[in-house]
């Protein structure tokens, strides 16, 4: 039963196995990934605080799950439609800043948390009580932290957009490890891979202060300016980028300028979760300008690719793993 596995997924107990025909089934049917996302939203509402697990709340749940029943089945969906785009969520913080809150009983210290991890495929966007916005790119994680002060601070794994309502009573801060980047009413975005060497910084407006130890700030940004931070060297570089380049993602779309197929193909694999292997490493460095559709299937990227330079490349399906292309 759907109400089975979907407790299973958001409680955390499903298996391995299950988490891989679970996931591809959402990429396959819609109506069942639209049906998640609302059995998801109604879980962190009765879990947020006691007084919420009411009849009230049960009536609602349980006139949504016989609305439901029984849910069509769909047929699968042709191998190259799902590597397109999958969905995209928006979730309110109100709700997960009550449903996972921890207290400090050492010094009485009130912490509120929260961990969102976007899908492959898809774009979330997560609005914070004050009216700021956070979008969430492909396979990127983030956990948010807030203190009685209202002091807030992000760890972020991947790549994501900040739109800060300006506030000078908040402190905002995004903790990257290698620095910190402090938001002063702004709009910019990071990318910070963890399996990537560079890490990136885009300020679209407003200003962000980057922090290493101590209280002074080693370098602030202007609007239109690109940081590239090499985590090997430990080396900065500032340069003057259009910010569209940087958050076309947001905005569902590829936007290579210069860039190596290397480099192409780290991106094509983070978002439609996919292994891409170059065979032909004399074609790595070749360098491609191109604005493409995320919405487009990867063969059709591929294709596209392609006009410029002769690129061969086969498809190897894996059930129990992402799929691999192969480049030659």
């Amino acid at each position: 039963m759907l109400e089975e596995i979907f407790s299973k997924i958001l409680n955390q107990t499903a298996t391995d196995a299950e988490k891989s025909d679970f996931y591809r089934s959402l990429e396959e049917d819609s109506e069942r990934c639209d049906l998640f996302l609302q059995y998801k939203n109604i879980y962190a509402v009765s879990n947020c605080k006691p007084e919420l697990r009411n009849q009230v709340l049960s009536d609602r749940f349980e006139r949504f799950w016989r609305r439901i029943q029984p849910v069509k089945q769909h047929q699968l969906l042709n191998l190259w439609v799902r590597y397109a785009a999958v969905v995209v969520v928006t979730l309110s913080l109100s709700f997960f800043f009550q449903y996972l809150v921890f207290t400090d009983k050492s010094d009485a210290t009130f912490i509120q948390k929260i961990e969102y991890t976007s899908e492959r495929g898809s774009v979330s966007t997560i609005h914070l009580e004050d009216g700021s916005a956070i979008w969430l790119s492909s396979g990127s994680k983030i956990v948010l932290n807030k203190n009685a002060e209202g002091e807030m601070s992000a760890q972020l794994n991947g790549e994501a957009y900040f739109d800060m309502v300006p506030d000078p009573k908040r402190k905002f801060t995004v903790d990257l490890g290698y620095f910190k980047v402090k938001d002063i009413g702004t709009k910019f975005n990071i990318k910070a891979y963890p399996d990537e060497t560079v890490v990136c910084a885009a300020l679209v407006d407003g200003q962000i202060d980057l922090y290493k130890c101590g209280a002074e700030p080693i370098l602030s940004m202007k609007p239109g300016e690109y940081l590239q931070f090499d985590k090997q060297s430990n080396h900065m570089a500032i340069s003057i980028q259009d910010p569209a380049i940087a958050t076309a993602w947001k905005d569902g779309k590829f936007v290579f300028i210069d860039k190596t197929l290397e480099e192409i193909c780290r991106e094509l694999g983070n978002w439609y979760n996919l292994q891409i292997i170059i065979k032909n490493k004399s074609l790595a460095n070749t360098k491609y300008t191109s604005v493409i559709k995320r919405t487009t299937t990867v063969k059709l990227v591929l294709e596209m690719l392609s006009l410029t330079d002769k690129i061969n490349y086969t498809i190897t399906d894996r059930k129990e793993a992402s799929d691999i292309v192969y480049i030659y």
